[in-house]
């Protein structure tokens, strides 16, 4: 111990949802592990004694039992050793169920944070922690008052760190003005897109601008992928630098560590806050806003939804305890994605991508295009290829629901949409896998996708992923294999292909000439979803994007569309399979986007 510096960790416990017995034990390990390295502080994510994603679980009584046995178990097992730990737990006082922060030295709990700021979704299951406010509760077999958030080391005098969780800016509840060398901040959030590089950002500006290290943690990957993905980050700021950065994406315990400075010169401490974010939409957009503007920021972007995808599939795969996957190859690029995404997931397992059973249904609107690609994509990345046609399925299906011969009608297609997704999941059955949808979220947003047919899989690794997104995600793959079929994918049209070709046997049903172009409704999703503007502001600033790709008029009927498609389609995505967010902006009823499968659309499109 050098009483300059105070050696901080963060450990990333490999846990079990729902499982604190098992949790106890990680935690125990990765604590001594940490006391090994001279770790003298070390923290957890928020809850990871039961998991942060345990949503209605927490009601459960028996998971409060057995979180107090956990964190006894925690105590007992670490009280030979002279290290605190910062434990993320749910705990029961008066009744009542909080989100806290136990500091535990030596086997005995010397104090505890409750989480005072929570989201809509936690005031479900959590209390705010300001309701315990200088009040004396009784937490297992101690008496403790929360009246700070501010704790000396035991053993190293002079050493104050403080304790937040999930909070952007420092807040000090620190009566006796000691001088804090060190802020640890407990996270329960998951990952998307470019939040650590934020999240990077907003705390060097904090440890530098209060002269404090900062230590941040979220929970690792073996928490639910329901519908997000939990990466596991950590972070050691000191003087505004970064000292140290944990891995990503790692099924294993994860322990990281590094020295922060405790001679501090500033005795006043500041609270720095988040400059608010001006939401008023810019006429000045880009018109790709799912993308980056850099070659170099674009090649990163598709790397980190690749790792968060796969990452996402390889934790459901770990839980059901089989690694084999059933993919309808389309060679559209939806399809492609998912397909490479199973690939990338099998690396992560270490496991063979004949795991992945990839199968082309060739049916009446299918090309030589697109059959030839998905024979190509299916053997470059070594799978399991199955060809099975639907023609003579569904025209029985046909001849048996009375529909004519001549008949191309919604029925015609949807038939085939469905028959490929019921021998999906049959063989699916047969294999004991699990069906990966391929749909993207554009497709989500308008409801283009069959009711219980391409809208229906076990795990939808592409449903938070823009159609603008996936080709440069394509391209990226493309240019690092040299798969010529993968270039050919991006410059495919998109289409279902469940109308007959041209006569030039050519793709005939062409997506965006039936329902607008994707360059547009992701555009519109995106500032609909994350700005709420009004639609008359919409069409405003479109225009201004793009007044040289496409008129006023033109940009007020795809709008128009959209409005109503994305109103009316709701009840598809109130029964979207699980699938990870990846970006800012998602579609999950089960968190992101709440809304009635009823709504009018009039008042919009008016």
């Amino acid at each position: 111990m050098d009483d300059n510096f105070l050696k901080v960790g963060t450990l990333v416990p490999k846990i079990k949802l729902w499982n604190p017995s098992y949790n106890a034990e990680e935690i125990i390990k990765g604590v001594k592990d940490a006391y090994d390295y001279g770790v003298e502080v070390v923290a957890t994510p928020e809850l990871c004694v039961t998991g942060a994603t345990c949503g209605d679980l927490f009601f459960q009584d028996i998971l409060i039992l057995k979180t107090n046995e956990a964190i006894n178990k925690i105590c007992e097992g670490t009280q030979e050793i002279d290290i605190t730990i910062i434990l993320g737990t749910p705990a029961r006082i008066d009744n009542k169920l909080y989100s806290c922060a136990l500091v535990i030295h030596k086997g005995n709990i010397i104090g505890f944070v409750p989480k005072n700021k929570l989201s809509n979704k936690e005031t479900r299951w959590f209390e705010y922690g300001r309701n315990l406010y200088g009040r004396k509760v009784k937490m297992l077999d101690n008496e403790l008052v929360f009246d700070r958030n501010v704790f000396e080391v035991p053993n190293h005098k002079g050493a104050f760190f403080d304790v937040e969780l999930s909070v952007k800016e420092l807040v000090y509840l620190n009566p006796d003005n000691k001088i804090v060398s060190a802020s640890f901040n407990l996270s329960s959030d998951y990952d998307v897109v470019s939040k650590t590089t934020k999240i990077k950002k907003e705390a060097v500006k904090l440890s530098k601008d209060n002269d404090v290290g900062y230590v941040y943690i979220m929970p690792g990957l073996n928490e639910s992928s329901s519908d997000y993905v939990y990466s596991g980050y950590s972070l050691i700021i000191d003087d505004g630098e970064i000292i140290r950065e944990g891995n990503k994406f790692s099924f294993e315990s994860s322990l990281t560590f590094g020295d922060i400075r405790l001679n501090k010169n500033n005795n006043d401490i500041t609270i720095s806050k988040e400059e608010k974010i001006d939401k008023r939409v810019q006429k000045e957009m880009n018109k790709y806003p799912f993308v980056p503007d850099t070659k170099e920021d674009i090649k990163l972007r598709c790397e980190e939804v690749l790792e968060m995808q796969s990452s996402a599939l390889a934790r459901r795969l770990k839980h059901i305890g089989n690694n084999k996957m059933v993919i309808g190859l389309s060679g559209g690029s939806d399809s492609t994605l998912a397909l490479i995404v199973c690939a990338y997931a099998c690396k992560k397992l270490g496991i063979d991508n004949k795991n992945i059973i990839a199968i082309t249904m060739p049916g009446f609107g299918t090309t030589k295009r697109t059959y030839n690609n998905s024979c190509k994509i299916a053997e470059s990345y070594n799978t399991t290829f199955r060809e099975i046609s639907i023609k003579d399925a569904c025209t029985l299906h046909y001849k048996d629901i009375g529909l004519s011969s001549d008949d191309r009608g919604i029925a015609y297609e949807n038939a085939q949409a469905r028959e490929r997704t019921q021998i999906l999941m049959d063989i699916a059955n047969m294999e004991h896998a699990i069906v990966v949808g391929t749909g993207d979220m554009s497709e989500l947003a308008l409801g283009w996708c069959t009711y219980n047919g391409d809208h229906m899989s076990m795990y939808s690794v592409n449903a938070n992923v823009p159609k603008t997104l996936i080709s440069h995600i394509i391209r990226y793959e493309a240019e690092r294999t040299n798969n010529e079929a993968l270039f050919d994918v991006i410059d495919t049209p998109v289409s279902p292909e469940l109308l007959p070709p041209d006569e030039d046997g050519n793709i005939s049903q062409k997506t965006e000439s039936h329902i607008g172009p994707y360059m547009l409704h992701d555009y519109f999703l995106y500032h609909f979803i994350k700005y709420h503007p009004t639609p008359e502001y919409l069409l405003d600033i479109a225009s201004e994007t793009f007044k040289d790709d496409f008129s006023t008029e033109e940009i007020s009927n795809w709008l128009n569309v959209f409005l109503k498609r994305f109103i009316s389609q709701q009840f598809k995505r109130n029964s979207m399979p699980d699938g990870p967010k990846v970006g800012s902006i998602g579609l999950s009823p089960r968190g992101d986007l709440i809304m009635p499968s009823d709504a009018d659309w009039n008042i919009w499109t008016e």
